[in-house]
């Protein structure tokens, strides 16, 4: 997984490729950390080969060391615990060590299932079991983010949490989009469904959802402290992660080709974020082939980044979709540009202001089109 790839070097290519191609190397080189600890030989070979794809280790690792972690402290917290502390203690620990691995492992997981189909039932513990302590109801995250997401592409009104519409450096329209999501998903998600003429994964969302309120409620009246820690709380805390995650990947859509894949998202090549997630960076080459083994992708950027160059798509070096979204809503965008990496010569003639430009272009809402927008298109001579 971790082998040495050919790259182009600066005799048989630019030198903006070049370095494009060495931040995506480096993503491929470092060693990878999804998981806290490896679980003994003896212990995790048998699994092995119950694996649909043996490249995802990694993701075995990390479902053992939450079951070895996460089950027993929350059996802890409803059996002993009445305190506060403890279960502010409980959700820092759980959240710090796994929120954004498990995120991404559930996300990947629902696009490539981890084990084999005669295992199948083994898929459920991730996106029906793991979920619920995360903020992520069973039965939704699948719908919401594989059927209609992806099929959408982002596209408004089809898909619910789309932000071409919105004004994405105001924080204000954040919230907004924030709040819609926990209370109207309930109801909208199942719609959507059914309205697409997936009536069994209609009927299966609105069954999942009775089910959870049921067992919250249920829960709440034998200790609802450690409900209230282990259940109520992380899922507002992760509503706001997960659509705060995919604003910020989204955050800039250009108003003129809105749905243009290169356009309506970017990549983040060398980011410290990209060994704890599966290379999730590469949000371009996601949605350009959602199938795609995670760790394909940095290669898979190299190799088209001529296609990156061409259709001016934006790749930041060393910075996250949080660090973006935050540096997007403290009205940094000079800032950011100085982290943007040329995929080619064309866009390496874009000088700093003309990076800026183009930034603050992005986060206009897609129907705002005008004959008085600014031509952003790189110049040749």
């Amino acid at each position: 997984m971790n082998e040495r790839v050919s790259t182009p070097t600066p005799c048989d290519s630019t030198r903006e490729v070049y370095q494009a191609a060495k931040l995506a190397q480096k993503d491929m080189d470092t060693p990878r950390a999804e998981y806290l600890f490896k679980i003994p030989d003896p212990l995790i070979k048998p699994l092995y080969e119950m694996l649909t794809d043996v490249r995802d280790e990694p993701i075995l690792h990390l479902v053992c060391n939450q079951l070895m972690i996460v089950i027993p402290s929350v059996l802890i917290l409803y059996m002993y615990n009445r305190s506060h502390l403890l279960g502010l203690v409980y959700l820092a620990l759980n959240y710090g060590l796994f929120l954004q691995r498990y995120m991404l492992t559930l996300h990947f997981t629902e696009h490539r299932p981890l084990f084999k189909q005669r295992y199948g039932v083994l898929n459920l513990i991730i996106p029906y079991v793991m979920c619920n302590f995360y903020g992520v109801p069973c039965g939704f995250y699948r719908l919401h983010h594989v059927v209609m997401h992806h099929v959408e592409d982002n596209a408004s009104p089809g898909d619910l949490t789309s932000t071409e519409a919105l004004q994405r450096d105001s924080f204000r329209h954040f919230v907004r989009y924030w709040v819609r999501f926990w209370l109207c998903t309930w109801v909208e998600l199942p719609a959507y469904a059914a309205r697409k003429g997936r009536y069994a994964q209609a009927s299966l969302c609105v069954i999942c959802a009775v089910a959870y309120w049921l067992a919250v409620s249920g829960l709440w009246r034998i200790n609802w402290v450690a409900t209230l820690w282990s259940l109520v709380v992380p899922f507002f805390v992760s509503t706001f992660a997960l659509m705060f995650g995919n604003w910020s990947q989204h955050i800039f859509v250009d108003p003129d080709e809105p749905h243009n894949t290169y356009r309506s998202t970017y990549n983040c090549v060398a980011c410290p974020d990209n060994v704890r997630t599966y290379n999730d960076g590469y949000h371009i080459i996601h949605h350009l082939n959602s199938r795609l083994h995670w760790s394909e992708l940095p290669q898979r950027f190299i190799d088209i980044l001529g296609a990156h160059d061409e259709n001016d798509a934006l790749v930041f070096r060393g910075i996250g979709f949080f660090d973006v979204g935050l540096l997007v809503f403290t009205r940094q965008l000079g800032k950011l540009a100085t982290c943007i990496v040329p995929c080619g010569p064309r866009q390496a003639k874009r000088n700093h202001d003309e990076w800026v430009a183009l930034l603050r272009h992005r986060l206009r809402p897609a129907q705002a089109k005008s004959s008085s927008s600014p031509d952003l298109r790189i110049k040749t001579s």
